[in-house]
This record gives C-alpha cells, structure tokens and sequence, in this order.
C-alpha cells in the first residue's frame, strides 16, 4: 500500500516538504533490451521546448515570487512544467509516455489531482517518473501494467477542476532517482532537489 502524503511545500506548512510519498518497488523489465538507454525516451508532448514557460525544473518558487499566481505551494521545482497553448484549452491534449516501464501509482494526490507514476531505467539505474495533473478516468491502465515509450497514458486534467486539484491545466514532469515512489512537487533545500533529475535534459530535444 503507498502511503500518501502532500506533495509540495504549502505555504501554510513548510515542514510538509519533509513528507516524501515512498515505497520499494521492483523495477519493470523493459519490453527491449535497449529501452533504457537516452536514446529511447520521449517527450510526452509536442513542441516540448516551448511549453517550459512558467516552471523549469529547480526554480524556487513563493507567494511572491511565481510566476503563477495565486500561488499556494513553496519551495524548489522538482519537476518540469509543461504549459498548453492557448487553442488547446479546451482540447482533449493526450500524454504519451516518456519510457518504457511499469505503471506503480495512479491515483488523486492532493497539489495534483490525477497522478501517474511509472518506473523506468535510465541507462541501467532505476528512476521513477511522475506525471501530474492527469485525467485520472482517461488512463486505461492499471497499477502493475507494462507501457512503452510513446505509447497514450492518458490525457491532461480539466484546468482549475477536481482533475488539477484546482491547479491550471498542464503536465508536472519529474524524474525521481531510485526505485522509491515520491511524488513532491517541491523540496525546502537544494540538497533535496539532488534526488531529481531535470527531464528537459532527457525529453525536451525539438
């Protein structure tokens, strides 16, 4: 069972950033031998470079300081956000996954609504990938099922609905090292952001 906990820094609360949401899970054979290495990952969307415009990975965010406002979490980014274009606000905006893997979360997760998170391997270490603000009703999978690179997970959430937590419609993108499920949006230090990897390093090649 994944206990689940706030997954970002509030601003109310900044001891929440100590609440990981973690568990040891085994990593998922990937349907090729090479479906590890760089070469195989995959942006989740189209245009990838350019929907970095609000939240790149590691920015520190506060009340004050966001680029999106209101802004209710504080802290580090440990993920990438991926914005919509303004003519796809009203479109169903498919995410494809980024790797090849096992599906080991899916679920609502308060500071995201609908969460994916999949175990995959980055040139044969273990990393978990966290997808957030997802239409949980769209995702067809289920906890323990197998997904390639590519391949349709699900679609973005309804902006500022139960789907986003309230939250704009967009992707939350992390890369979390090891096999430990942790769905932070946000850590208090940058010694924290160490255990994150930025994904447009991998994924945001167009």
């Amino acid at each position: 069972m994944v206990q689940t906990n706030i997954p970002a820094v509030s601003q109310n609360d900044q001891s929440a950033s100590e609440n990981a949401v973690s568990q040891n899970q085994g990593v998922a054979s990937s349907p090729s031998q090479n479906d590890n290495s760089l070469n195989n990952f995959k942006a989740p969307l189209d245009r990838t470079s350019e929907r970095v415009t609000k939240k790149p990975f590691g920015i520190y965010i506060t009340s004050d300081t966001s680029p999106v406002q209101p802004e209710r979490f504080r802290g580090y980014h440990t993920g990438t956000d991926f914005e919509i274009f303004s003519e796809e606000l009203n479109s169903d905006i498919s995410v494809k996954a980024v790797c090849s893997g096992k599906i080991l979360l899916k679920k609502y997760v308060s500071g995201y609504g609908g969460v994916v998170v999949e175990m995959c391997e980055l040139e044969n270490n273990p990393i978990a990938i966290i997808y957030g603000h997802l239409k949980l009703s769209s995702i067809s999978l289920e906890e323990g099922n197998l997904i390639n690179a590519g391949d349709i997970l699900g679609i973005l959430g309804k902006g500022d609905s139960a789907e986003t937590d309230g939250e704009r419609k967009h992707l939350h993108l992390g890369f979390h090292k090891g096999m430990g499920v942790n769905v932070q949006g946000y850590v208090s230090s940058e010694s924290d952001l160490s255990k994150w990897l930025d994904p447009c390093d991998y994924i945001c090649l167009d």
